[in-house]
């Protein structure tokens, strides 16, 4: 019997140590280049290419309002692992990427690693996404 409340003993001890290491880390997303001082950033944080970065429900996501040029935004407890951020900016906060007729965005957007596609197309998920590893900041310019 004390052997077993021993062993109890030491994995209650031992929990809070795996839990906070199975949490992850934190992503910090600095986005620069804002060009209009209005309306809010919409940041998802993807982590497959079934998501990526518009076909499907982002593992976490935020809207940040524009208050100036730059913007910064934290995730936190993110497991580790691999992930790409995609983010645009609603200037006209109407909850969309607004687009022309080509289907060419006609407002502002970016990928980690500041990786575009062709005539308004996002990246493949490989060439954005990175590694999480611990705490991480990533720089994303918006293009528009």
């Amino acid at each position: 019997m004390r052997r077993i409340i021993l062993i109890l003993a030491i994995g209650l001890f031992l929990l809070p140590a795996s839990s906070a290491y199975a949490q992850g880390g934190s992503i910090t997303v600095e986005v620069f280049g804002i060009s209009e001082i209005e309306g809010q950033i919409s940041i998802g944080l993807h982590k497959d290419e079934a998501s990526f970065p518009n076909k499907g429900e982002v593992f976490m996501g935020a809207k940040v309002k524009v208050t100036g040029n730059t913007i910064s935004y934290t995730f936190r407890d993110v497991p580790y692992g691999t992930y790409a951020v995609g983010l645009y900016h609603d200037s006209n906060s109407n909850g969309k990427l607004d687009r022309n007729l080509m289907g060419i965005p006609t407002e502002g957007y970016a990928f980690s690693n500041n990786r575009f596609g062709i005539f308004g197309k996002p990246p493949k998920f490989k060439a954005a996404s990175f590694e999480l590893k611990g705490n991480r900041t990533i720089q994303i310019t918006v293009k528009y």
